[in-house]
């Protein structure tokens, strides 16, 4: 069976994202430089040659909107929303300004509300299978959320990412989510 392609990116910028502000599942829209931000992605996607079978986002405005846009520059029309790629709940610090703390006081201060890391990377997981069950051996843009991704891929690649750019773009295989979720099967 071919492989299934996943490239992952982070939605366009938001007016929270500019002021340090923690969103989560709030469902805040993307400002024009995050729309002008999907837009590039597409136009850059587009001049790489690669072939994109189907779009999917989370069902987050920021997220649908970036897709779209990137969509538009691909003739791609988005086919579907997953509900598990929404971003990381983090409860009643959604809003909270982090400007000035560091990427380690951020992220120490996120696991202290709402969802825990474990519980992001688990659905994480999950949701990716469920997209390579829904369109094998296709290559599938996800459009979705800078946490969800990061602790996700980190845990597919055995990596530490510390953040990731709005508009950020990650590729991974379905042998390489299979061999996580094996993984974490066993853990």
């Amino acid at each position: 069976m071919t492989e299934t392609t996943l490239t992952l990116i982070r939605h366009g910028q938001t007016d929270w994202n500019l002021q340090g502000r923690l969103q989560g599942r709030s469902d805040i829209p993307l400002n024009e430089t995050g729309r002008e931000q999907a837009r590039e992605v597409g136009r850059e996607l587009a001049a790489s040659g690669r072939h994109w079978d189907v779009l999917v986002s989370s069902p987050l405005a920021r997220a649908r909107e970036t897709a779209q846009l990137i969509g538009e520059q691909l003739g791609l029309t988005l086919s579907g929303t997953y509900e598990d790629l929404v971003e990381r709940a983090f409860g009643d610090a959604e809003g909270y300004d982090c400007t000035g703390m560091s990427d380690d006081e951020r992220h120490a201060f996120m696991e202290h509300h709402g969802e825990t890391a474990e519980d992001v990377i688990r659905r994480g997981i999950a949701v990716l299978q469920q997209i390579i069950r829904d369109h094998p051996g296709k290559n599938v843009m996800v459009v979705a959320h800078g946490t969800i991704i990061r602790l996700t891929v980190d845990r597919i690649r055995g990596t530490q990412l510390h953040s990731l750019a709005n508009g950020e773009v990650l590729d991974v295989t379905s042998a390489e989510v299979a061999a996580a979720s094996a993984e974490e099967s066993r853990g």
